[in-house]
């Protein structure tokens, strides 16, 4: 029987993801979807964490997710969804003013996934991409993230790829833009299982692993009183996000030697340009210095 593949294994715990994961800042929705959108398109959706907000902005939010378990939690919450990926969009071409991937862009096949992003935008349409991570310029977060590091052991991490470079290189979006939005994500101490089982890293030990991480993260609970307020966790979380522009006409494909280089590891990690084309944004791999996964 062939494995399942990892970005599919979110399924299994569906309802600790909807429970624990944390919520998307309403300021960073708001950057991610262009004004005026009249159909945003969001890919992996999950269980609808960012498609709430999206949808909270008054803008028509159609989630496609591949996971027909995480899909049926989203749909049970009263958001509208189908069955896809990001290699294959139920929609027509030109269909969508924007299409947003969040903490989901690191599982995409982007030979595949970025000419279908760009066929399903309409000529000038947005793709934005974020994750929303725990926010590793905190002291703390760092002990933190080092707990449950070994639950991934060697395999590499999602900010070991320049992931803006590789989306531009494309050919099919340009005008890349950057902003990082800081939040504290709150819920109850009794949740943490759950959080954990959200990552798939943690979600893939064996037991006893599992109470080995666990154990470890309650000791740098217990010893920084700044991630916890009584019987609640506060962790700062911070939403790395960009945003590009399609380039060129539907049918259009990059040159030769300009698509997406799949497991390239450029020297920069997750680094951007800053929100209105500064200098490279700084410090974004060290935020997510020891992440489990990126979002997922």
């Amino acid at each position: 029987m062939a494995a399942t593949p990892r970005r599919l294994a979110f399924g299994v715990h569906a309802a600790a993801y909807e429970r624990a994961r944390p919520a998307w800042p309403d300021a960073a929705a708001r950057w991610l979807v262009p004004d005026g959108a009249r159909l945003v398109v969001e890919l992996g959706a999950g269980t609808g964490k960012l498609t709430r907000a999206i949808r909270a902005l008054g803008v028509p939010v159609l989630a496609v997710e591949p996971d027909p378990r995480m899909l049926a939690v989203l749909r049970a919450v009263g958001l509208e969804g189908v069955g896809g990926s990001a290699e294959a969009i139920p929609l027509a071409d030109g269909e969508a003013d924007a299409v947003v991937a969040g903490s989901c862009l690191h599982w995409f096949d982007l030979e595949l996934a970025l000419p279908e992003i760009s066929r399903v935008l309409r000529p000038g349409g947005r793709f934005a991409f974020a994750w929303n991570h725990r926010d590793g310029r905190h002291r703390a977060v760092v002990r933190l993230d080092a707990a449950i590091a070994t639950a991934d052991g060697a395999r590499p991490r999602w900010w070991s790829r320049d992931w803006p470079a590789e989306v531009t290189r494309s050919g099919l979006f340009a005008d890349l833009e950057s902003a990082r939005f800081p939040h504290i994500h709150e819920l109850p101490r009794g949740a943490l299982e759950d959080h954990l089982l959200s990552y798939s890293g943690f979600a893939a030990l064996p037991p006893v692993e599992r109470h080995r991480v666990r154990a470890a993260v309650e000791a740098v609970l217990e010893a920084e009183p700044s991630l916890r307020d009584g019987d609640r966790l506060r962790l700062p979380f911070v939403v790395s996000a960009y945003r590009a522009v399609r380039t060129g006409q539907w049918g259009q494909t990059p040159g030769p030697g300009r698509g997406s280089q799949r497991g390239q590891t450029p020297g920069h990690g997750l680094e951007g340009h800053e929100a209105g084309g500064g200098g490279l944004e700084r410090g974004v791999r060290d935020a997510a210095a020891g992440e489990l996964e990126a979002g997922r």
